[in-house]
């Protein structure tokens, strides 16, 4: 059994119990995430159209994710994932009957799905530091990391058997189950959000933009955040574009078929669990050179998969580019915890998401694009190329090394 820093966090019973509901609810995402894919692909028999399916699904972070992070910074972050959680079982639970009517309705209750999980994940990340010790938040990072892998692998195999035995009908309603039981144990945490004497927790529209421009200005004036957000998110093209190669290397390089991009996929998620383990029981100090060193290693990984021979090398690869995934994931989120004063925690996790999902959406078309026009190794190369240079410049800036 695991010891040590990683399971401290779980002495927090308000932690606890929101482990609890990470762990529950992102089972159900993935039972989610494939019953929309079969049932997309079962009414149109259209690989565009699962396409644009995924683009929709990160279209919500683009248009008002920011917008988001206001309210999130306003409103009590508890209160807020519940009802998100309430939503979004609502909301999977209608999949399956619009779908009787319209695709483009099945699309739309998708948006609502992913413009709701905006308010979750941003109130998540920003009430962990209020659950736990200072000294423990890298390591309760990085179990958030590690039940996240440990529920999606879960999830991957259970959504399988689920969907081929019951149908896509019964997956969605497991899937709203999840956020239900969820909502259920983030309504035993105790803690509860405080808000700056005078802010009121509505939603009235006068201050949204004034509050989005003080979150902003809050981050362009404080050099590591706005530093690292900028290495971050330039780098998240690359990182984007290497999930494409997943496809295009098991698909079109070695013609495995699907089970070799099972194979893949489940090798790069399992490299995801054992980096999450292993950088929450690592020593939790300057954790924007870990972050760089992270970044700087999966661009190296993802140059080797450029030459893999076989998709056997290539599971290797992705393996080990998973661990190096959590070594900058992990430290980013415990940097942004950590330097963010807790009213503007919100609209940072916002930015980031914000940011990094509208330069992923370029990463994924780009990767395609260059791929067709110049072939699959230069492509590699090109993003390897650039997550290297990205962490280069993070390394070149004074401050984000002295962090």
């Amino acid at each position: 059994m695991l010891r040590g820093r990683l399971w401290a966090p779980l002495r927090s019973s308000d932690y606890r119990r929101l482990w609890a509901a990470q762990l529950i609810s992102v089972v159900g995402d993935k039972v989610d995430q494939i019953a929309l894919g079969v049932l997309v692909y079962e009414i149109t028999g259209s690989e565009l159209q699962m396409g644009i399916m995924l683009a929709i699904s990160m279209l919500p972070a683009a248009l008002f994710g920011m917008v988001a992070g206001v309210y999130v910074d306003r409103w009590d972050r508890r209160r807020t994932m519940i009802v998100a959680d309430i939503a979004r079982a609502a909301l999977v639970l209608a999949v399956p009957f619009v779908a009787e009517y319209s695709l483009m309705a099945v699309y739309g209750v998708a948006f609502l799905i992913a413009s709701v999980s905006l308010f979750f994940e941003p109130a998540k990340l920003s009430l962990i530091p209020d659950l736990v010790a200072p000294d423990d938040l890298m390591a309760a990072n990085s179990l958030d990391s590690v039940t996240v892998s440990v529920a999606e692998l879960t999830g991957l195999v259970f959504a399988g058997g689920l969907v081929a035995l019951l149908g896509t009908r019964s997956a969605f309603f497991l899937d709203a189950g999840t956020y239900l039981v969820s909502a259920v144990f983030v309504s035993f945490i105790a803690h509860r959000s405080s808000r700056p004497a005078g802010e009121a927790g509505g939603v009235s529209l006068a201050p949204i933009v004034m509050e989005t421009s003080a979150g902003l200005q809050y981050m362009w004036s404080h050099p590591i955040l706005r530093d690292l957000l900028a290495v971050y998110s330039v780098a998240m093209m690359g990182v984007a574009a290497s999930t494409v190669f997943i496809y295009t290397i098991a698909l079109d390089r070695y013609a495995a078929g699907a089970p070799g991009l099972a194979v893949l996929d489940g090798a790069i998620t399992v490299g995801l669990l054992v980096g999450s383990v292993a950088v929450g029981r690592g020593d939790p100090s300057g954790p924007v050179r870990t972050l760089l060193r992270g970044l700087f290693a999966f661009g190296l990984l993802v140059s080797l998969l450029a030459f893999a021979p076989s998709v056997q090398w290539a599971a290797v690869v992705f393996f080990a580019a998973g661990i190096a995934n959590m070594y900058f994931y992990v430290p980013l989120a415990t940097v942004l915890q950590q330097g963010t004063l807790p009213i503007m925690r919100g609209r940072v996790f916002a930015a980031k998401q914000t940011l990094s999902r509208v330069l992923s959406v370029i990463g994924f078309i780009g990767a395609g694009a260059l791929a067709e026009g110049v072939g699959l190794t230069p492509s590699i190369l090109a993003a390897a190329a650039l997550i290297v240079i990205m962490a280069l410049f993070g390394w070149s800036r004074p401050h984000l090394r002295a962090a």
